[in-house]
């Protein structure tokens, strides 16, 4: 069975795929009985060096002349959003399926484009928008699907993740640790999408659709990055057995939701607090399988090549009626779930101790001098009247949504 396929773009991640297909092409071939050929790419510019081969390629940078080709796949991998939206859906509504790696994009148009497809009786796939190569798109759509899923919860961005760890194990303040997560190619010049939350949001956004059976918008995500965060608070909570990791959390509370971007403290024993540097993962919760990890690179050229290279494999191989698109949005909770908190105060230990006891709060002291707590499950309203009452110079919650 022979596949053409137009590409549209040739940076790290269309050159990667390019590369992985001609690389692997006699193993996809004898396993799936699919061959694959790129006869169009779509580029800005037609006379770039390329670090792909691209013999025997039409490389354009018509979309047109695309659009009009005859083709059986389209493969996204350029970016953008509105702009690229509407060239999405034009294929969709030829009925030739999308493989698109674009988490911006989604995030704010996958109803749309999930309903083109469906009333085109095609498909969109989007394996490679989430957590680079883990195959966790595929895994909630079709492996945990008997299951109700109660939460989602996950290390999303690669460049947080090792900023927080230079940070744990080197003892290095916030800003070196972005100046060699920048260095390195880790973190862009801007990095304000990744270290603000704005890049794992898109993604807890599109694990929460997939996990509730519900549409929700980026503004429904609350957001809290790593820029603010302070070496100390790191250093005390090791002392209490205790990991900082930027967390997007969705979780269904009863029939409202909570989506949120933020610094977390994990129990040093916990799965999520061993994944290190660079490295993703998505830790779910369902009603019949219980717990469960994904663990793997979160970008690189190869590592999301091979999430959109599986994508293409899967339209091709697995027959698929068009996706339920879902009807509602969710409502999120106007509680912020109970949860353990970090507390550190600029106030005198004893008022301290003495107000979280008239509050009935059950807390540990981790530290006297830089009075530092660690407080038992509580609601947000409590939290709210501790802020209200004490200069609060930080706080994260504890394991999250647990």
């Amino acid at each position: 069975m022979d596949k053409k396929i137009a590409l549209l773009g040739m940076g790290t991640v269309g050159s990667g795929v390019v590369n992985l297909i001609r690389e692997n092409e006699d193993l996809i071939h004898s396993s799936t009985g699919v061959s694959f050929k790129i006869t169009h790419v779509l580029v800005t510019d037609t006379t770039k060096t390329r670090t792909a081969d691209v013999s025997g390629i039409r490389v354009t940078d018509d979309i047109t002349e695309i659009e009009n080709a005859d083709i059986d796949l389209a493969v996204e991998v350029m970016g953008g959003i509105d702009s690229t939206k509407d060239i999405i859906n034009k294929f969709l509504e030829k009925g030739i399926p999308v493989v698109t790696a674009n988490k911006d994009m989604l995030a704010v148009h996958i109803d749309e484009l999930e309903k083109s497809a469906a009333q085109n009786n095609t498909a969109l796939y989007y394996e490679a928008a989430v957590a680079g190569g883990i195959p966790i798109i595929h895994t909630m759509q079709h492996s945990l699907n008997a299951n109700k899923i109660s939460k989602v919860m996950g290390i999303l961005n690669g460049t947080t993740n090792y900023i927080l760890s230079k940070m744990a194990f080197d003892g290095w303040n916030y800003d070196d640790a972005l100046k060699d997560a920048q260095a390195i190619g880790y973190a862009e010049a801007d990095p304000t999408a990744d270290v603000e939350g704005i890049d794992a949001a898109r993604k807890t956004l599109l694990l929460a659709r997939l996990a509730f059976d519900k549409k929700f918008t980026l503004d429904q995500v609350n957001l809290n990055g790593i820029s603010t965060v302070d070496i100390k608070d790191i250093e005390l909570a090791k002392s209490a057995g205790l990991t900082l990791k930027l967390l997007g959390v969705a979780e269904d509370l009863d029939g409202t939701y909570n989506l949120a971007v933020e610094p977390i403290f994990v129990e040093t024993t916990h799965q999520l607090a061993n994944v290190h540097y660079e490295k993703n993962a998505v830790f779910v919760n369902g009603n019949m399988i219980g717990e469960a990890m994904f663990y793997g690179p979160g970008a690189g050229s190869y590592e999301t090549a091979s999430a959109v290279v599986s994508d293409m494999i899967n339209s091709a191989v697995i027959q698929t009626t068009a996706k339920n698109v879902p009807e509602e949005y969710g409502v999120l909770s106007e509680e912020l779930p109970d949860s353990g908190y970090y507390l550190r105060f600029n106030e005198s230990l004893p008022d301290v101790q003495a107000f979280l006891s008239s509050l009935d709060v059950q807390f540990d002291i981790i530290d006297t001098q830089e009075v530092t707590f660690r407080t038992v499950k509580i609601s947000g309203t409590v939290l709210q009247q501790i802020k209200d009452a004490f200069a609060v110079e930080a706080v994260y919650k504890i394991n999250g949504a647990e």
